[in-house]
C-alpha cells in the first residue's frame, strides 16, 4: 500500500478514536494507526470517569516534599523509580519547577476552562451515536479518614467553587448519609454533582465501531516506523502496512506519543505514568456511588454488575509489568474506607500507561517545527474526561477555525 491520504491518526485510545471521529465529523477523509488493537492501552481500565473537578493540576505546593517521603515506600499513592536516564532527570525538574501556588493556580484557571463543556459535549457524543456503556452523571464523592486530609480538600473545593466548578462540603454524618457502605470513622467529604462516569471501554471499543460508517479507516496491528520530512512538512509516513502520504498527523497515541515525537527530533515534556486497576463482581459492601478515597488516592466506580478500584502513579519508564505489591495497597485501602466490603472475586487485575506532563496540562495542539503535525497527548488521568473536548480542538485547528478558547497553555513546544 502506498496512498495519499488526507487526515493521519496515530493512536486507537480515546483520544485517537475521539480525534478520528471529529475530523470525519468535520467532513475529512481520515486513517486511524493502531500498534495493536483499538482500546487496548490506557483507554481499557481506567476508573472510567468524566471529571471536572480533577482541574486542579497534579504539580502543587507541598508534592515535592510528599513525593520524598512517598519514594520509601513502594505501595505508595505516587512512586518515582530511581533512575539515571536524562529525559527522566528534565522532566522531575520541569515538574518541580510547577509545584508552587502561582503555577498550580495558573494551570488552575486553564484546565477549568478546557474542562467547562466535557459532560455535556461527552454526553452528546453517547446519545447521538447510541453507545451502551452505563454513563450517567452521578457525581463523585471524596471521602477523607483524616481532619488534614479533610481541610486540604475543603480549600481545593473553594477554588474550584470560584472557577466554575460545583462542589458541597459534607460532615461526616452527611457523607454516610450519601453513602452508607463507608466507614464510621470519616472525617467528612466533598460531593462534586457535575461529574459523570462509564464503563470506559465499552465507550470507545463503541465509539470505534461507528467510525467505518464515518469515512474513516481502521489500520489495527499497525506499527509507524519513520518519517520522511521536506522543510517543515511531514510528507511520507512508513507504516508496517505501507506508506502512506498525509496531508496532517496526528500524534494521539498515550505515552507512546513519546516515541514517535523522538522519531522527529521533538521532545515532548511527558512521560510515562503508570497507574493500575482490579475489577471485580459486585459484592455486598460495594458503594451504590462512585467514590474518591482521598488520602489513599484510590477511585471506586461500582456498575451494573461489577466494580472497579483504580489508582497510584509509578512513573518508571515505558513498560507494563505489575506490581502486585501497588495492587495490593488498593485493594488495602478500600477495604479501610468500605469496612464491609470483601475485595473478593476480582475479574480483572490491570495496568496502563498514562501521559502524565510535567506541569500537569495535557498538550493540545499543532506544533511550531511542523506545520502539518498536531499533537493530543498529555493529559495523564483525564484522558477519557477531555477526549472529546481535545478532539473538536484538532479537528478545528486543522480546518483552520475556532477552537473556542485559548489553547495557548496547552502548546506543544511550550517551556
Amino acid at each position: 500500500m502506498n496512498r495519499s491520504i488526507q487526515d493521519l491518526v496515530i493512536g486507537g485510545g480515546v483520544l485517537g478514536v475521539n480525534c478520528a471521529l471529529a475530523l470525519a465529523d468535520a467532513g475529512r477523509s481520515v486513517t486511524l494507526v493502531e500498534q495493536n488493537t483499538v482500546c487496548s492501552g490506557c483507554s481499557h481500565g481506567n476508573a472510567g470517569w468524566v471529571t471536572p473537578c480533577h482541574s486542579l493540576p497534579i504539580p502543587g505546593p507541598g508534592l515535592v516534599y510528599q513525593t520524598l517521603k512517598w519514594m520509601l515506600q513502594g505501595d505508595s499513592p505516587l512512586y518515582i523509580k530511581p533512575t539515571l536516564r536524562p529525559a527522566m532527570w528534565s522532566w522531575l525538574w520541569r515538574f518541580y519547577r510547577h509545584c508552587n501556588e502561582p503555577a498550580q493556580l495558573r494551570g488552575l484557571q486553564a484546565m477549568a476552562e478546557l474542562n467547562r463543556h466535557v459532560l455535556p459535549l461527552t454526553r452528546e457524543l453517547v446519545q447521538r451515536h447510541q453507545i451502551d456503556c452505563q454513563f450517567e452523571q452521578r457525581g463523585i464523592i471524596y471521602a477523607f479518614r483524616t481532619e488534614i486530609g479533610l481541610q486540604k480538600g475543603i480549600r481545593e473545593c473553594k477554588r474550584l467553587n470560584d472557577h466554575g466548578i460545583p462542589g458541597e462540603v459534607l460532615s461526616a454524618a452527611e457523607l454516610r448519609a450519601r453513602e452508607p457502605e463507608l466507614s464510621d470513622t470519616m472525617c467528612g467529604g466533598v460531593f462534586y454533582p457535575g461529574e459523570a462516569d462509564c464503563v470506559p471501554d465499552q465507550f470507545v471499543k463503541q465509539l470505534a465501531s461507528r467510525l467505518p460508517g464515518q469515512d474513516v479507516q481502521i489500520l489495527d496491528q499497525t506499527t509507524v516506523n519513520g518519517y520522511t520530512v521536506q522543510g517543515t512538512r511531514i510528507t511520507e509516513v512508513a507504516t508496517s502496512s505501507g506508506t502512506l502520504h498525509p496531508e496532517n498527523v496526528v500524534f494521539a497515541a498515550g505515552a507512546w506519543t513519546l516515541i514517535q515525537g523522538r522519531k522527529l527530533g521533538l521532545r515532548l515534556p511527558v512521560e510515562p505514568a503508570k497507574g493500575y486497576s482490579v475489577t471485580l463482581k459486585r459484592q455486598p459492601g460495594t458503594p451504590q456511588n462512585p467514590l474518591n478515597l482521598a488520602e489513599a488516592k484510590v477511585g471506586v466506580t461500582p456498575w451494573r454488575d461489577t466494580i472497579r478500584l483504580a489508582g497510584t502513579m509509578e512513573l518508571a519508564g515505558l513498560q507494563l509489568q505489575i506490581n502486585q505489591r501497588r495492587v495490593a495497597a488498593i485493594v488495602r485501602a478500600a477495604k479501610q474506607y468500605l469496612p464491609h466490603f470483601a475485595a473478593a472475586e476480582p475479574l480483572e487485575t490491570w495496568t496502563g500507561m498514562r501521559p502524565l506532563s510535567s506541569d500537569g496540562l495535557p498538550i493540545i495542539g499543532r506544533s511550531k517545527r511542523f506545520d502539518n503535525l498536531l499533537i493530543a497527548t498529555g493529559h495523564g488521568m483525564l484522558g477519557l474526561t477531555q477526549s472529546v473536548v481535545s478532539a473538536r480542538i484538532i479537528a478545528q485547528l486543522v480546518l483552520g477555525g475556532d477552537p473556542g478558547l485559548d489553547v495557548t497553555p496547552f502548546a506543544p513546544e511550550r517551556r
